[in-house]
């Protein structure tokens, strides 16, 4: 008769499951990873990407500028042309701050700098 054993095991595995779930260090188990939330987060640590950068156009679209201004912004310190332009968009439409001419002429500067064929 070993059911006793494996029933106490089993009692073991269910009551430890919630305390190791939630233990540091041991990563997520359902992590957040295509929402536009991922996206300002990764943004905020100084992970940029193509994906990254282009969720800025999906929050801006959605009037969510101030989230979109956060992900252009590193994106556009990271070298993104596009993402400058998108902040040069924002500045001079007064898209998550107020309208700003000069800066909106500045990003669009520091894109042409960089040989943006957009531009």
């Amino acid at each position: 008769m070993h059911i006793l054993p494996c029933a106490a095991a089993l009692g073991l595995c269910i009551c430890a499951g919630p305390v190791l779930a939630g233990s540091e260090g041991l990563g997520s188990l359902n992590p957040d990873e295509m929402s536009l939330e991922r996206m300002v987060e990764d943004a905020g640590q100084g992970k940029t990407s193509m994906t990254v950068c282009a969720s800025g156009y999906l929050m801006t679209k959605s009037g969510r500028h101030e989230a979109a201004r956060e992900v252009f912004q590193r994106c556009a310190e990271e070298g993104y042309t596009g993402a400058m332009t998108w902040m040069s968009q924002l500045e001079d439409n007064g898209l998550g701050a107020p309208e700003n001419p000069d800066a909106a002429a500045n990003w669009n500067r520091r894109a042409a700098d960089r040989s943006d064929p957009g531009l």
